[in-house]
């Protein structure tokens, strides 16, 4: 079981297009009728060099931010790659050409990098704990509205990687489902194209059973003892075909410190919401190059 495979594409790379779309959604929240402090102060546009640095250690994620938030009059020169571990005052990039503009995108520019590279550098942190890279560190859904696709690339750059992306991506059975799988039902989950997986929520080895287990592509074992888990994963052995791979997920307040606990043989993949509703953004700031 342990060669199972991640159910979900990785969301390792970001569109272009895309980021650029969803940069100037943002900017328009924040410049709606222009910059009224730049446009009055900065009268000439000066050819200052900007830098932007790290003030605290990290993993870095966000150059498609900065690849992407400014117009041709702006020069960038990338000085690290995405997934990097930074130390403080460690150069990110180089930034020169039109001032005024820099100055009213930096507030946009640094929450987008600050945020990525927090959940990166949190990630980062629970992969290094886990200490075990036949086991994934996996993300949820459970992102901030508007900046999943951030999110979720932040994850696979600190080294985690990607769960479902949204509800269209796969079927997932709840506990509150379960009841429901009818004859009629069952027929109809083994119609559904194989790009699409289905993974079945569980709480308890009593939930198991051959028609399930012949069903699923995956299983997630909610809220369980690490006991509870190796019965789990007894039973779906017994029952499976042995030609069949099933990705078994953990979840369930999973933190730093008991993450190790879930080390188990057999697990493939650990749900950990915290990787972007707990993440804090990192102190990242942008000033003048001496």
């Amino acid at each position: 079981m342990s060669s199972a495979k991640l159910l979900y594409k990785q969301i390792n790379k970001l569109d272009p297009k895309q980021v650029s779309k969803k940069l100037k959604e943002f900017l328009k929240e924040d410049v709606p009728a222009g910059d009224a402090t730049t446009k009055n102060i900065v009268l000439i546009d000066t050819k200052e060099v900007f830098a932007i640095q790290p003030r605290e250690s990290m993993i870095f994620c966000g150059n498609p931010i900065i690849e992407n938030i400014f117009s041709p009059k702006v020069k960038v020169k990338k000085m690290v790659k995405d997934g990097q571990k930074l130390l403080s005052g460690q150069t990110i990039a180089l930034l020169s050409g039109s001032n005024s503009e820099i100055l009213t995108k930096e507030r946009l520019l640094l929450n987008m990098i600050q945020r990525m590279s927090g959940v990166s550098s949190l990630t980062g942190k629970y992969v290094e704990k886990l200490n075990n890279n036949k086991i994934k560190v996996l993300d949820t859904r459970k992102t901030t509205p508007g900046l999943r696709m951030f999110e979720k690339y932040a994850v696979f750059c600190g080294g985690g990687s990607n769960h479902r992306l949204n509800l269209s991506s796969g079927i997932m059975v709840k506990d509150n489902h379960i009841n429901k799988i009818t004859d009629e039902v069952a027929d109809k989950l083994t119609r559904i194209s194989p790009s699409v997986p289905i993974q079945f929520e569980v709480d308890s080895p009593k939930q198991i059973n051959s028609q399930n287990v012949s069903l699923v592509d995956a299983f997630l074992l909610d809220n369980m003892t690490p006991n509870k888990i190796k019965e789990c994963i007894e039973k779906i052995n017994l029952l499976k075909n042995k030609d069949k791979n099933i990705f078994i997920e953990v979840s369930g307040g999973v933190t730093l410190k008991n993450i190790s606990k879930f080390n188990l043989k057999g697990v493939n993949g650990i749900s950990v919401g915290a990787l972007t509703h707990q993440s804090t953004n990192v102190d990242i700031g942008l000033d003048l190059h001496s």
